[in-house]
This record gives structure tokens, C-alpha cells and sequence, in this order.
């Protein structure tokens, strides 16, 4: 079976703070066929996303798959606190990249 990266399937994916402890993340696919087939094939999941962030599951905070609007939601615990020293991005708007590269089996 081949692969493909999230990014490649899904037509938005960002970041953005949930408060100053969490990153929040929205994938999001225009037409509900290509949403169903990333969701059927189980590579987006806590477990995957704690993977390609180098974190433990437990720091996955929330993962919500939402079939009205075409999306996956999910929520981690910020890396650094918002704004203290060593925090390059204030925004959280930076942080999707690894979820973007998660490979996805396509038929």
C-alpha cells in the first residue's frame, strides 16, 4: 500500500494557542469522501500525532474527530508556556508542520 503526507490530502492544516499551555490543531477537507478515507484508515490518532511530536500520548489533551465539518481536531500540551524564554512562536501558528508530514495510506 502507498503513502502520502497529511498534507497532501488534507486542504487546510494549522496551528494556533489554546490558551497559553496548549496547541491546538484543524485539519480540514473540503469534501466529506477525502475526509472519510484519512479517517478510516486510522494514521491520524493520538498516538500519531504524540509520534510525530516526540511526546508522550498523555500530553495529547484532546482529539476529536468532527464528521459535520469535515474535520479532525486536536489539542497538546504546549511544549513551552506561552512567551516564556525560549518560546519562538507566541502565536502557536508554527507548529503544525509535523502533523503535516504524517503519512496517510492511500490505495
Amino acid at each position: 500500500m502507498n503513502t502520502r503526507p497529511l498534507k497532501d490530502l488534507a486542504d487546510i492544516v494549522r496551528s494556533k494557542n489554546a490558551g497559553p499551555y496548549r496547541i491546538t490543531f484543524d485539519i480540514l477537507f473540503k469534501d466529506k469522501a477525502r475526509y472519510e478515507a484519512v479517517r478510516a484508515t486510522g494514521a491520524i490518532s493520538a498516538v500519531s500525532v504524540a509520534k510525530a511530536y516526540g511526546i508522550d500520548v498523555a500530553q495529547v489533551s484532546s482529539f476529536f474527530e468532527i464528521d459535520m465539518a469535515n474535520a479532525i481536531k486536536i489539542t497538546i500540551k504546549r511544549p513551552r508556556t506561552q512567551g516564556s524564554s525560549g518560546d519562538g512562536d507566541m502565536y502557536g501558528c508554527q507548529h503544525h508542520v509535523p502533523l503535516m508530514l504524517i503519512e496517510v495510506p492511500t490505495p
